[in-house]
């Protein structure tokens, strides 16, 4: 794994714990009846964490004049997105054409208590529903949870209740540590069994997936419509880390002819780098956009 892997899982695991039980960002409903599905193309801005810590509204900017009309945000911390109060934010991100339809955010065993989620999380979602978000998505799940696959379930499902109530939908994020079998079963499967549909969306990381040599196409398959989001970046099969869409040896386009996943949002993320953060999104997006979805 990567420094910038595994600073990325740091982050994640150490702002969970930190927050001990508090955020989630982003969420959205599944299209109903016969609607030809809609397909939006956006980037994590994980991808330019240093940039967005510098200067956000200007790297805002930047990513909209490459193209992008979305973004996926990361961070909420204290009723801020990039330090900046959800009113503020929306309006940055109205001046550059840009919407955020899901966020990440972290959310563990500690937010869940008696079968009531904590006021961290709900406040989260609120702020949420402010800055446009249709969808509040996890990212991650730390080590001491990762054996409590069905409770995880039943507080995603409760997530996936109060997300609902405001107008969104709640939604996980895999690594590779989901395909792990815990009593002879994937954590992956335990959630997407215990989790209910029209509550709980996933978003299929397709490099950790392929990371973790499972078949993204085979869990279409089992589990029909439950994958709106897809994380795209691409690995390359000598380091084993993440690179720019198109310069690994995934086949999205495989991917992205299977009409079963359900997928909508098709979300550029880069966590290694051979170029500048700024470059290697803007390569992504350009690559994306020559495959057919």
């Amino acid at each position: 794994m990567s420094i910038e892997q595994q600073s990325r899982r740091e982050f994640l695991k150490t702002g969970a714990l930190a927050a001990a039980g508090f955020t989630l960002l982003s969420s959205e409903l599944f299209a109903g009846g016969k609607k030809p599905v809609t397909r939006n193309i956006g980037v994590q801005l994980w991808s330019v964490k240093e940039d967005m810590a510098k200067d956000a509204a200007g790297t805002l900017a930047k990513v909209a004049k490459m193209g992008y009309k979305q973004v996926e945000g990361f961070g909420y911390s204290d009723g801020k997105f990039f330090g900046l109060p959800a009113d503020q934010f929306a309006k940055v991100l109205a001046e550059n054409g840009l919407k955020m339809p899901s966020a990440h955010g972290m959310i563990t065993s500690k937010d869940y208590v008696n079968g009531q989620l904590s006021d961290g999380f709900k406040r989260m979602a609120d702020d949420a529903k402010k800055v446009g978000q249709k969808y509040v998505i996890a990212p991650y799940m730390v080590d001491e949870d990762r054996s409590k696959g069905k409770l995880m379930a039943e507080m995603f499902n409760k997530a996936g209740e109060h997300c609902k109530s405001l107008g969104m939908k709640f939604g996980y994020h895999n690594h590779d540590f989901e395909f792990v079998k815990y009593d002879g079963v994937s954590l992956y499967k335990t959630l997407l069994d215990n989790t209910q549909k029209d509550l709980v969306t996933f978003e299929m990381d397709l490099y950790w997936v392929k990371y973790a040599k499972e078949n993204p196409i085979e869990w279409f398959k089992k589990y029909q419509g439950r994958f709106t989001h897809f994380h795209v970046k691409d690995h390359d099969p000598i380091k084993n880390v993440s690179v720019e869409v198109g310069e690994g040896d995934i086949n999205f386009q495989e991917i992205f002819n299977s009409k079963l996943s359900g997928a909508k949002y098709f979300i550029v993320e880069l966590e290694a780098y051979k170029r500048t953060p700024l470059e290697g999104i803007e390569i992504s997006l350009n690559n994306l956009k020559k495959l057919k979805f």
